[in-house]
């Protein structure tokens, strides 16, 4: 999802599903009627004159020559067209949700925006244009070819058809003609709709899967797993072909229930980290799936003389990539920058697995401070939460998600700039919650606010994608040339 435009797929759960729900079957019906048309025009004029049928034949052959070459080139235009509308639909969602028509007030870029939209709409419209003088040229050409099938039925009917069978092969004649010009037209739309149902037919069945585990000594965890000892061995990976890694030979071993903090500067590659924790880059190349393009939406080969992810990650001494995906998943926490809540009940977001009562649910809120918020509201534990949450501020949010973490009770937690975007006192109330709540967990911190992370066991500190650092605190301050030292005085200076 980070390469495919917001715009394609809406553009497949709208424009190609009503496609193929309202249009695809009786363009096939009339497309079918047609062919029968012409067919049946041909026997009526050929029943009298059995001369006249090797003719239609021929006729009918350059149609068929006609639409198969026209065909081959509307059907990349339609695609073309497709794909060019996707942007449009990226571009206008983009403007209109969230906070876009404020942002572009406020930064002045009016002006600027609706140059962009009209961009893609001229290029979307360009598609359009191509699409249409496509149908001109064949319209043309078939009018060309059922001028010289009305021809020949005259001048052959002239000398061998009496004048009442002549005026009925030349009504036969005329709707050949009108039957031979909307055949190619509905032909070619009924193949360009195809397209519509080919992209709908790939994402329902065809679109690569993320693969469980591997299927070479698989391993199912018992039932305590995981503990919280979590290493890296010699992990280095690329978000997709053609890309630099992201990740370089990145080592280290955390114990279970050690507090770690991790910072470095933007493009470090601290968040890069989580992708090989929850395998969503998968360091196995026999595990990664197929790739899609960027530009067409359809798989394309990696380049076989790349350099593949390499690397493992061992929870508890297990190779991760031999865990079923879903166990691996729902058995670390991980609290993220922009707290996710889904529309539903309170109730429902805080144990999305239904595993525990409302006593201990209203004591994890207790723990987090958020029970007297929760119990002023009318229906407490059952208000509903409108989409992405926004009947609750940034800071109730983000205590909320710690809610569901501590509810979920996973002995390893990540934290990825969880407290980047609140204020100074809900940001102290997340301090508190992790110094009492997961006093027995592995703690994985990933901050911007140094001060954040102060308190951690050890801190690691990334730069270019590998670990320059990994000590305590004090060890780290106390060593004036040390990264950690120098991202202090950048900050403070």
């Amino acid at each position: 999802f980070e390469t495919t435009p917001l715009g394609r797929i809406v553009n497949r759960f709208s424009g190609d599903i009503v496609s193929n729900d309202q249009q695809l079957l009786m363009i096939y019906n009339w497309v079918i009627s047609l062919w029968l048309g012409i067919v049946g025009q041909i026997v009526i004029v050929s029943v009298d004159t059995p001369w006249f049928l090797p003719f239609g034949l021929i006729v009918t052959a350059f149609f068929y020559f006609m639409m198969v070459l026209y065909r081959r080139a509307a059907r990349n235009i339609m695609r073309l067209s497709a794909m060019a509308r996707s942007p449009v639909l990226s571009h206008f969602s983009e403007t209109v949700t969230g906070a876009g028509l404020s942002a572009i007030r406020a930064y002045n870029l009016e002006r600027k925006w609706l140059k962009k939209f009209e961009k893609v709409v001229d290029k979307w419209s360009i598609r359009l244009i191509l699409q249409q003088e496509g149908i001109k040229w064949a319209s043309l050409y078939a009018s060309v070819i059922s001028s010289i099938f009305m021809a020949g039925v005259v001048l052959i009917g002239w000398y061998l058809m009496n004048v009442s069978r002549l005026g009925v092969a030349i009504i036969s004649a005329v709707w050949f003609t009108e039957n031979g010009l909307m055949i190619i037209e509905q032909n070619v739309e009924l193949e360009s709709r195809m397209t519509s149902f080919d992209r709908i037919r790939f994402y329902s069945k065809k679109l690569p899967q993320e693969k469980s585990r591997s299927e070479i000594d698989s391993i199912d965890p018992p039932q305590n797993w995981p503990q919280g000892n979590l290493v890296y061995e010699n992990v280095s990976f690329r978000y997709r072909s053609g890309l630099p890694y992201v990740l370089r030979n990145v080592s280290f071993d955390l114990k279970g229930g050690e507090k770690i903090g991790v910072c470095g500067r933007t493009g470090a590659g601290k968040s890069s980290l989580l992708f090989a924790l929850f395998r969503l880059i998968e360091l196995d190349p026999k595990l990664q799936p197929i790739m899609i393009d960027v530009d067409t939406g359809f798989p394309i080969q990696s380049d076989p003389n790349e350099e593949p992810n390499k690397g493992r990650v061992f929870i508890d001494g297990i190779d991760i990539s031999k865990v079923d995906l879903q166990r691996l998943r729902s058995s670390v926490a991980i609290i993220p920058q922009d707290p996710t809540l889904f529309t539903g009940t309170l109730r429902y977001n805080l144990d999305i697995g239904n595993k525990c009562n409302d006593d201990r649910i209203w004591e994890v809120l207790r723990m987090v401070e958020m029970q007297e918020v929760i119990s002023n509201l009318p229906l407490a534990l059952d208000t509903q939460v409108a989409e992405g949450g926004s009947n609750f501020s940034a800071g109730q949010r983000q205590l909320i998600c710690f809610g569901r973490a501590i509810l979920n009770n996973c002995r390893i937690v990540v934290m990825d700039e969880a407290t980047a975007s609140v204020d100074v006192e809900t940001d102290a109330k997340i301090q508190k919650t992790i110094r009492e709540q997961f006093a027995d967990k592995t703690v994985i911190i990933i901050a911007h606010r140094l001060h954040t992370i102060m308190n951690s066991d050890r801190i690691m500190v990334m730069k270019n994608g590998r670990v320059a650092e990994l000590d305590t605190p004090e060890q780290l301050k106390n060593n004036s040339a040390s990264e950690f030292n120098m991202l202090i005085k950048s900050l403070s200076s």
